[in-house]
């Protein structure tokens, strides 16, 4: 369901800043250094928004608010390793592979890693308002899970479509939030943002011909998600302030590959200093804002 966003004075006088984080499976580390650097500058939010690991993300910033609590979210991301999250079975993979079930990998490790170090067990206990985009399975449609059990909001925010199997919340199945909104800037709008911080993570894949069909597929659907991030930008430029930290277009790093965390969290630190030293990243004052999303409320349990 969707609940609006009490008014908070973190983010400077009556101001609503919001943080909106986009999901990218292990390239989400570079948030935690966009994290860092917005927090060095001042820079915290009232609320956030976030889709897949950038969910995973805000729910711990959402219990932890603080620069010292990016820091404990940093030690988190350093001690991953792809079983933490991926792990692969052969039984399961080939199960996926046969027909016999909807998915290659189960969620039990990504589950344990959540309840191990997600701050809340429901999202209304967070510190800060949690607003975790999920896709509704049987409608195709986005929906904002506010309220209910945590894990299972962010399991279903995770949920990979055919890697990972959906989530049922209440009566309804869900699936990766990217699905319907990988960078959930109207959401942020909705719920009546002043100010926007976007942290998407980039595609590296973008910056070199695709060389096979997988690679094809790839590149494209990182320029349509980079194109409708754009869009998204200019269609509010006259109602809110969105702060785009740059993405990453630097390292080839895949998005199930743990082993270069530090370097990815190093990044986005030092892009998005370099950004708001510059003015705030790449900075839009967008358009009349347009209900151009139609939210279909979670039946959380």
């Amino acid at each position: 369901m969707i609940r609006p966003s009490p008014r908070h004075v973190q983010g400077g006088g009556n101001r609503r800043v919001a943080f909106v984080l986009s999901g990218g499976g292990s390239l989400g580390a570079v948030q935690i250094g966009m994290l860092r650097a917005l927090f060095e500058n001042g820079i915290r939010p009232d609320f956030l928004v976030g889709t897949s690991v950038g969910a995973v993300n805000a729910s711990w910033i959402a219990g932890r608010p603080d620069h010292d609590g990016t820091l404990e979210l940093q030690d988190i991301w350093l001690g991953l390793r792809r079983q933490d999250v991926f792990p692969i079975s052969p039984l399961t993979s080939a199960a996926g592979l046969l027909g016999r079930s909807n998915h290659f990998i189960s969620n039990e490790s990504l589950r344990r890693v959540l309840e191990k170090h997600v701050p809340f067990e429901r999202i209304e206990e967070a510190s800060l308002p949690l607003h975790v985009v999920a896709t509704d399975l049987k409608s195709g449609r986005a929906a904002v899970l506010a309220s209910g059990p945590a894990i299972p909001a962010l399991l279903a925010s995770c949920a990979i479509p055919g890697v990972f199997p959906p989530v049922t919340i209440g009566r309804r199945e869900y699936v990766d939030g990217g699905v319907a909104n990988h960078t959930p800037i109207t959401v942020a709008i909705e719920l009546g943002a002043d100010e926007i911080y976007v942290l998407p993570v980039g595609y590296p894949w973008l910056n070199r011909e695709p060389t096979n069909a997988l690679g094809m597929a790839l590149h494209a659907l990182a320029r349509i998600v980079e194109q409708k991030l754009d869009a998204e930008v200019a269609a509010h430029r006259d109602s809110t302030s969105i702060h785009v930290m740059p993405a990453l277009d630097l390292a080839d790093v895949s998005p199930a590959d743990f082993s270069r965390t530090r370097e990815l969290i190093d990044w986005g630190y030092r892009s998005a200093k370099r950004a708001l030293s510059a003015g705030n990243g790449r900075t839009v004052l967008p358009e009349k804002a347009k209900k151009t999303l139609r939210l279909s409320p979670a039946e959380a349990a």
